[in-house]
């Protein structure tokens, strides 16, 4: 008996999973409180107005199509461009010293 004096019990497995578990369940409900509390900080009108009216007589305006100046065919994917223009602007900042 005098050997368990000033000693921590040895806990199992089992019992370290049961205090995880009830501390994770802790961790949830005060992430939970935090995240629904209300705070009038959070939201500010502005004002209120109705809608504005749409004028749909009005023509739509009207589309330029710009194709690169140093392309001989326009490109049709736009992801090709990027990567294009990606590819010649990493050339042009490796040349400069």
């Amino acid at each position: 008996m005098a050997k368990l004096l000033n000693r921590a019990p040895v806990q199992g497995g089992k019992a370290l999973e049961i205090v995880m578990r009830d501390s994770m369940e802790g961790l949830v409900d005060s992430a939970a409180y935090f995240a629904y509390r209300s705070n009038p900080d959070t939201l500010e009108i502005l004002s209120i107005e109705p809608p504005k009216t749409l004028n749909f007589e009005k023509k739509p305006a009207s589309v330029t199509h710009v194709s690169p100046a140093n392309q001989a065919k326009p490109i049709q994917d736009i992801t090709d461009y990027l990567i294009q223009r990606e590819l010649r602007l990493e050339r042009i900042t490796s040349a400069c010293p």
